[in-house]
């Protein structure tokens, strides 16, 4: 498991395409976004619609399970340390 806290810059997205490439993926879905096309290989890059359903349920089961993910509650943490330091201890347990 691995995890990358930050913008949707190149430079994060570069963090996570590396450790995905890692596993050797037959493919890799993606959104719309422009960077992708230059940091994933064109063999296994696929732009869908309904590729990264999966991701994104998964991304909103942990939205609800750490709280701190959810923008509009009172413990959301603006610290990238804070936040960070509480994802390695979610994964890590």
């Amino acid at each position: 498991m691995s995890f990358a806290v930050g913008s949707r810059t190149k430079k994060t997205l570069n963090q996570v395409i590396k450790t995905v490439v890692l596993s050797n993926p037959k493919r890799i879905y993606t959104d719309g976004l422009i960077h992708y096309k230059f940091i994933i290989h064109n063999t296994i890059h696929k732009v869908t619609r309904f590729g990264t359903n999966r991701i994104e349920r998964k991304n909103l089961s942990l939205r609800t399970q750490l709280i701190r993910l959810n923008r509009r509650s009172i413990c959301f943490s603006k610290s990238l340390l804070v936040l960070s330091a509480v994802l390695r201890i979610y994964f890590w347990l």
